[in-house]
């Protein structure tokens, strides 16, 4: 009787191995670093948002700021 193995699992290679046939390596990796430098500017864009008033906010068009949840509570005492 044969036993059928589970396939193995895709890695990160399986994936960019025909991104860079298609666009070449040089490509894919300034769009990688590229990807990466977004998510910082992101980050620090919202940062500079966290002081601003929920008037401010709205008007700017940003969404209301969450208000703590119970654990924070907690942490008053």
């Amino acid at each position: 009787m044969l036993d059928v193995l589970p396939p193995a699992p895709l890695t990160l290679r399986h994936h960019l191995e025909p991104l860079i046939e298609h666009h070449g390596l040089w490509r894919v990796l300034k769009a990688a670093f590229a990807a990466r430098r977004n998510l910082r500017r992101e980050a620090k864009l919202a940062r500079s948002f966290a002081h601003l008033s929920p008037h401010l906010r709205r008007d700017v068009g940003l969404p209301p700021e969450a208000p703590p949840g119970r654990d924070y509570a907690l942490w008053l005492r």
